[in-house]
């Protein structure tokens, strides 16, 4: 008997599964989706098994090594899951075999180098890293500066100098345990056991028996008469066992919605979603509706009826600020049946939510990107909330879309995929309006509470009268009236740090990053400078380094530079502020969003964090400091990422009794993204934007991709994408649907964390001729494959 495995090496993405043989003792305890350690070249790796087969397809084969007793399992249903991955964006199977699967709660093999005769090389750095080290040194360490590593490393094998040892690693997150006591005497003796026990007047004995056997197992951390205890194990009545103990993520229990009776709007979108669910076929619903039309309550009724069929749920979110709103009212909705997934849990947390997912004892789960590989079966309905939003794209090898793999569980779990959005993307606006989804709209508020209006001021004009401050005078009067009134404000600016740049304005200095082709940021209040790519920091200088002048200006605003300009500006305000440099710890995002939310601040200043799906009653007025952040990027969706954010900034304003405002600063009111997101008007915005489109060629009119080659010598990261480029060319002669290639040209950001950056962007009508031509040109440069990254459907092309 034989298996294939999918190993993770991290290093190669394109690897596919590796045949290995069943040991005869081995064969009764393994089975597709097993955990495996395996021989992997002089190593040895962890590895799951996708597939059991009577033959292999090669003369020689390695054995497996054993079986690891793993708490998570590869199922069937995301082993078919990682082969549409790997099929889809371009990715070897191991690699996204392995990315489906938590790395917390994955065991690892650690390689260390020993001593073993130091005389056979006493001049070797590597024998003297080890023996420095106390005998032993981990072979990753060796790696990060030793090169030609593994040719080293068989020569002093060879000479027996060293030799290598490989220990099976546990998994980071595991179950918790806590001593506890259970009967050791069969439940009816426990009655004559009791009365013995009061006869020797020993009272705490009794109750704790009693108690006992009332429950089962009780934890002895929850006995008071701990001698008792003693006493009872000591006599053989009770014993000492080790229980699980679950950890639980906080959540605050909101108020249920239950009751509510649905608008005629949100009863026609539920109405198409359970017609979706009891039909047992897959569908994908879009769900366009107006900030605060009551999304939320349609997902949590769907739920319900999927729940009454015996389905489950999975729901994804955009950001991990967004999951503790979210948890508390699906928590208070469905009690201890949902489990939540996300990358700040930790470890401990993730193991717990993940096991219960897999065991069956949720019919919820809901998290960011990666829940979208929870470990469910028997789905009913899967819920994508602000489909559009660019974070659920993963930056790293699978380069995957959260949406689209939450259409494709969907589908092969014959289940409802339910897409909901205020602003949705182009992409799935159009395959709506193609008939390819179901369209529902909620184009009103509930309780019919109006949309905020929305007042766009031209920082032109406040240029021109010398009002070259951060805000404008119809913005610094509503903040002062909203404080007058006790109302809570919200400050938005897409941009964290102080300022975006430092300017020496005698000699023209701009500090940059060594490593990546972008200036480092002012982080004012630790007086550094910090690029925010490759995490390289240094003191912010008060003199020029380059001419040692003193006129250094700071260029560019971002969030904590307006935090303190609004701390100045209304010295009585209590001012927060939300970003990525705020919200580093654990429990951080919900520190902040419930100080907001229990009035504990009244202006909140943040990034796109805070730009969706957070509901404040309070808030009455936003303010969008800057809305050209994301318009003047050198990418085909800088005019949709712009209005999706102002919209969505917007909506977080007028969502109580009091109505709302919204003021929009910008250099460029004409413009439409500003204009359509002025008037709320979605439907404008999406007849220009997909006129643009369809001249252009862009999505959905076709589809792209983005390879990129990184080096730290430029012509070789060009000359391994020209390569791919004259095959690509080669290749794409004839057929209906042409392909076209532009590049290779150096990436808009040129160079990152030391390596130059080239890309070259493929374009095609046909989807399937276009990942057949790329994949079919990597198989045969497999030096360009090991060298490039893929980006299959990419939201950014910086």
């Amino acid at each position: 008997m034989y298996a294939r495995v999918v190993v993770d090496t991290e290093a190669a993405s394109f690897l596919d599964s590796f045949t290995y043989e069943v040991p005869e003792h081995l064969i009764e305890g393994i089975g597709t989706g097993s955990c495996v350690i395996v021989p992997f070249g002089t190593a040895q790796a962890v590895g799951y098994v996708v597939a059991i087969e009577e033959s292999s397809p090669v003369e020689k084969t390695k054995s497996i090594l054993g079986v690891v007793d793993s708490p998570i399992l590869l199922h069937p249903d995301l082993i078919r899951l990682s082969e549409w991955l790997s099929s889809r964006y371009i990715c070897g199977l191991s690699r996204c075999a392995n990315s489906v699967l938590p790395g917390v709660l994955q065991c690892r093999v650690r390689a260390s180098v020993d001593v073993i005769d130091p005389r056979a090389a006493p001049d070797s750095p590597i024998v003297k890293a080890a023996e420095y080290a106390g005998g032993s040194i981990p072979l990753d360490t060796l790696r990060a500066g030793v090169p030609d590593l593994a040719r080293k490393l068989r020569k002093l094998e060879a000479s027996g100098a060293v030799a290598r040892k490989f220990e099976l690693l546990p998994p980071e997150g595991k179950r918790r345990t806590a001593a506890a006591v259970t009967l050791d005497i069969p439940k009816e003796e426990v009655a004559s056991e009791i009365e013995r026990l009061r006869s020797e007047r020993a009272t705490k004995q009794v109750e704790v028996l009693e108690r006992v056997a009332e429950h089962g197992t009780i934890p002895v951390a929850e006995v008071a008469a701990q001698k008792a205890v003693s006493a009872l194990v000591s006599k053989r009545i009770l014993r000492r066992v080790q229980v699980p103990v679950r950890r639980y993520p906080t959540f605050t229990p909101a108020q249920s919605t239950a009751h509510v009776r649905l608008t005629a709007e949100q009863d026609s979108a539920l109405e198409a979603a359970v017609e979706a669910i009891e039909r047992r076929r897959h569908s994908v619903v879009l769900m366009h509706g107006v900030t605060a039309s009551g999304k939320t309550e349609v997902y949590l009724r769907a739920i319900e009826r999927a729940r009454d069929r015996g389905l489950r749920s999975l729901v994804l979110l955009p950001e991990i600020s967004l999951t503790t709103q979210i948890l508390n009212i699906f928590r208070s909705r469905f009690g201890d049946r949902v489990a939540v997934l996300h990358s700040m849990l930790s470890a401990g947390e993730r193991f717990d939510e993940w096991t219960r997912a897999q065991s069956g004892e949720v019919d919820v789960v809901l998290g960011a990107r990666s829940a979208v590989f929870a470990p469910l079966t028997g789905l009913g309905v899967v819920i994508v909330d602000e489909e559009h939003e660019p974070t659920f794209k993963q930056d790293s090898d699978p380069r995957y879309h959260g949406r689209d793999v939450a259409i494709q569980r969907a589908e092969a779990g014959g289940a409802l995929a339910l897409l909901g959005s205020a602003t949705p993307s182009v992409e799935s606006y159009f395959q709506a309006k193609s008939g390819n989804y179901t369209l529902v709209s909620l184009r009103e508020r509930v309780e019919s509470r109006p949309m905020p209006v929305v007042t766009v001021a031209d920082l032109r004009a406040e240029y021109r009268r010398g009002r070259a401050t951060i805000f404008t005078e119809g913005l610094a009067e509503a903040i002062a009236l909203r404080l007058a009134k006790k109302q809570q404000v919200i400050l938005f600016q897409n941009r964290r740090a102080y300022a975006t740049f430092l300017l020496c304005r005698e000699c023209g200095y701009t500090a940059g990053c060594p490593n990546c082709a972008v200036s480092l940021k002012l982080h004012a209040a630790e007086k550094l400078l910090r690029c925010h790519h490759c995490e390289f920091e240094q003191p912010a200088p008060t003199n020029c380094p380059n001419c040692e002048g003193r006129k250094i200006g700071k260029f560019g605003i971002g969030t904590e530079r307006i935090e303190e300009e609004t701390i100045t500006k209304f010295p009585g305000a209590r001012v927060i502020r939300m970003d990525r440099d705020t919200t580093t710890r654990k429990g951080s995002h919900r520190y902040i969003l419930d100080a907001f939310r229990k009035r504990e601040a009244d202006i909140l200043v943040g990034t796109q964090m805070i730009a969706k799906g957070l509901d404040f009653p309070g808030v009455t007025l936003v303010g969008v400091i800057s809305a050209d952040t994301s318009l003047n990027l050198p990418d085909f969706r800088a005019g949709e990422r712009t209005f999706q954010l102002l919209s969505q900034v917007a909506g977080r304003a007028g969502r109580g009794a009091d109505p709302g405002e919204v003021v929009i600063q910008t250099f460029n009111p004409e413009h439409y993204a500003v204009t359509a997101a002025a008037a709320h008007d979605y439907e404008g915005f999406y007849e220009h934007e997909i006129a643009l489109r369809h001249e252009m060629g862009y999505p959905p009119f076709s589809s792209l991709i983005n390879v990129v080659a990184c080096s730290s010598d430029e012509a070789d990261a060009r000359r391994r994408l020209n390569e791919l480029a004259a095959k690509l060319r080669e290749r794409s002669t004839g057929g209906e649907a042409p392909v076209e290639l532009y590049g290779p040209v150096p990436a808009p950001i040129a160079r990152l964390r030391g390596e130059y950056r080239w890309h070259v962007l493929i374009r095609c009508r046909d989807r399937d001729r276009l990942l057949r031509l790329v994949r079919d040109a990597l198989d045969e440069l497999p030096a360009v494959r090991r060298a490039v990254t893929v980006d299959v459907d990419p939201t950014s092309i910086m």
